[in-house]
């Protein structure tokens, strides 16, 4: 169940520490996450945003809807905006992208309950020809419906 959220990556090496990016989601609450390095912040947003998203998900939340990348800008969607001091930023190495996440990698409670359906015949045969592992099928479909939502 892939999801894709934008992210604003801010790069500021001034404050003394060993982490340089900073990364924001301005469409999921709350502050964001940082990285030692471009990979590191990347990865670090992907487990960001997966936690976040499966928190989501588990609550019986709507997912946030998804900003349009092209209608985000470092300066105007920055988490810190009215505080000016608080985040200074180089805009040579700052930057904006999609960050993308398997949400059903964080999704807690993988327990199996047992649960009887009916399908159509017609169903059940293309099914078994393809092979398909119909709780495997229906799981990811109940996902991609609340993804959807």
């Amino acid at each position: 169940m892939l999801v894709t959220y934008p992210a604003l990556f801010y790069y500021d090496d001034t404050d003394g520490t060993n982490v340089p990016y900073f990364v924001h989601f301005p469409d999921i609450d709350g502050s964001g996450t940082q990285g030692t390095s471009l990979s590191d912040a990347m990865a670090m947003a992907s487990d960001w945003l997966g936690i976040h998203l499966a928190h989501y998900i588990e609550n019986g939340q709507d997912l946030p809807q998804s900003s349009d990348i092209n209608s985000l800008s470092l300066d105007e969607d920055a988490p810190f905006k009215d505080e000016p001091d608080f985040l200074s930023y180089d805009p040579e190495k700052s930057f904006v992208s999609l960050v993308m996440v398997d949400v059903a990698e964080y999704l807690g409670n993988q327990e199996p309950i047992k649960k009887t359906l009916t399908i159509p015949r017609w169903a059940d045969k293309l099914g078994r020809e393809l092979g398909l592992n119909f709780s495997q099928t229906l799981t990811e479909a109940i996902a991609d419906k609340k993804i959807q939502a």
